[in-house]
């Protein structure tokens, strides 16, 4: 979706064909084809543009008069899906973003409806930009941590299926979080080193003040990535004690039942002198002796607290 915008003093929405004086600042969101027509950059940065526009990373890379980048955005609704690609080209006076969605041009309606680029520079509205990618970022965390402290509940309920299932897809959408993070702080770490000295002093400030946000941002993400772990190592805990607990189970039955197993074992050699065989109460004496044997195990068992 195609849309241009300019400073009248604020970021507002022009129409395409809207006269450009010379001391205009610029900002467009174009197709990776209507960019050459632009006439910005050589032949060789406009190729690297459109491979960027594409590529699943967020990345920066300098030239001596412009910067161009791309960012690979997780969609915060849908993490382990496929994540919103864009790609960006940035002088003194234009910022054009490549999208063939409408992502750039949402983000950028919300820029001009609450008026916060005050100062009329394409740089301030590229740092207002990052600023919305992740602006609800501290809720989505937070939301996540409680997700996760659901799940530990659910361990230590012993609903261990639905738990390990959780975990493992907590474990991919942070993996993919904390990508994000690292790659945004390094590239708001190499604008505010302003190498190629395009940015003002203020502007480069800007981004130096958003890569110390972003590193918070990352900071958070990799201790829930550090809880997810302590959440698997509680689940294999978990999964430990019940089968201790079912060992110990067989373990008091196969106790319960040993001196009987004797006693039938003993009483099955049918040697023909085996005294008490002629005895009329042998039998029933035996089911006594049986049952007082597993009540005394059974009252030993529960002092233990085996049982």
């Amino acid at each position: 979706m195609a849309k241009k915008y300019l400073f009248r003093p604020h970021l507002t929405p022009v129409a395409l064909n809207e006269p450009v004086k010379p001391d205009d600042q610029v900002v467009e969101v174009i197709s990776s084809e209507e960019f050459a027509s632009l006439g910005l950059g050589d032949a060789e940065l406009q190729d690297a543009l459109r491979a960027l526009s594409t590529v699943e990373n967020t990345y920066l890379d300098v030239y001596p008069e412009s910067l161009i980048g791309s960012f690979a955005v997780p969609d915060k609704h849908h993490v382990l899906s496929d994540p919103l690609c864009f790609a960006f080209y940035l002088d003194k006076r234009h910022l054009v973003f490549i999208d063939e969605r409408d992502t750039c041009v949402k983000l950028l309606d919300v820029i001009a409806q609450q008026q916060v680029v005050k100062r009329p520079t394409v740089a301030h509205c590229l740092f207002e930009f990052m600023k919305l990618l992740v602006k609800d970022d501290l809720v989505f965390l937070a939301d996540v941590e409680d997700r996760m402290e659901d799940v530990e509940e659910q361990i230590l309920d012993r609903c261990g299926n639905v738990a390990n299932r959780k975990m493992l897809g907590f474990r991919r959408r942070l993996l993919r979080i904390d990508t994000f993070y690292q790659q945004l702080v390094d590239m708001a770490g190499t604008l505010g080193d302003n190498e190629n000295k395009l940015l003002s002093h203020e502007e480069s400030r800007l981004f130096q003040s958003l890569e110390k946000n972003v590193e918070r941002l990352l900071k958070r993400s990799q201790t829930l990535k550090e809880y997810s772990l302590q959440l698997r190592e509680l689940y294999q805990t978990q999964i430990d004690i019940q089968q201790n607990e079912t060992m110990q189970w067989f373990t008091v039955i196969t106790t319960l039942f040993a001196p009987l197993t004797l006693i039938t074992s003993w009483f099955g050699m049918n040697f023909a002198n085996m005294p008490g065989l002629d005895w009329e109460w042998g039998y029933p004496a035996m089911i006594v002796l049986c049952v007082v044997i597993v009540a005394v195990e059974l009252v030993i068992f529960k002092r233990k607290k085996w049982l």
